[in-house]
């Protein structure tokens, strides 16, 4: 990869404009990191569950709320996962005393797991969202999230996920593919964790 970067840099001297963008919708990006601590239950074979609302460590109001959105929309349009509701899953939070952002303990994972009749639960935290602007337009937005599967029945953490991604990472051949808004950003984000996920061994619900 070093001598491929090293190639570009210098092509984007010697060789024509139009060579130049062909090269750079070719450029390398990772795939999301994965860390599995243990095996998912069931084979993998998921219906059942619980996303929880993640947590901001941003400065950019509402980051949790956008990535969290965008996420269990994407799961739902995935495959037929039948996920707990967010109302429900804040009346718990209530009950329990859990504040919303705040990560639930092992106890009350399997708690809320066992009340939502969730096989899984997904948390999850934003450590990195911005909108790079010039001249009064939003370009280039970025965006680094954490998430994480934990295990219903037990509340130990199974995978871990982590992802970062700027706007421009997806720029095709001209510019066709830049991406200028976080909610956009986020749905390309969560599309690649899901992806990842359904590769690693995950099965979308057949019910």
């Amino acid at each position: 990869m070093d001598s491929k970067a090293g190639f570009k840099r210098i092509g984007r001297w010697l060789l024509p404009a139009a060579v130049i963008v062909l090269l750079a919708s070719c450029s390398f990006r990772a795939r999301p990191g994965i860390m599995k601590m243990a095996s998912l239950p069931d084979g993998g074979k998921i219906c059942r569950v619980a996303v929880l609302p993640f947590s901001n460590q941003t400065r950019y109001p509402l980051a949790d709320t956008i990535f969290y959105r965008v996420f269990v929309a994407e799961l739902l349009e995935s495959g037929s996962y039948l996920v707990s509701q967010e109302g429900d899953v804040r009346k718990i939070y209530r009950q329990m005393r859990v504040l919303v952002g705040q990560t639930p303990d092992v106890e009350q994972v399997r708690s809320l797991a066992g009340r939502l009749g969730a096989q899984l639960v997904i948390t999850g935290t934003v450590v990195e969202m911005r909108d790079k602007t010039k001249y009064g337009r939003k370009l280039d937005p970025t965006m680094g999230v954490i998430v994480r599967i934990l295990d219903g029945e037990t509340g130990r953490t199974l995978w871990t996920t982590f992802v970062r991604r700027e706007g421009k990472d997806y720029r095709k051949i001209m510019h066709f593919g830049v991406i200028n808004t976080v909610s956009a950003l986020a749905k390309r984000v969560s599309q690649e964790i899901l992806a990842v996920w359904f590769k690693e061994g995950l099965q979308k619900c057949s019910e």
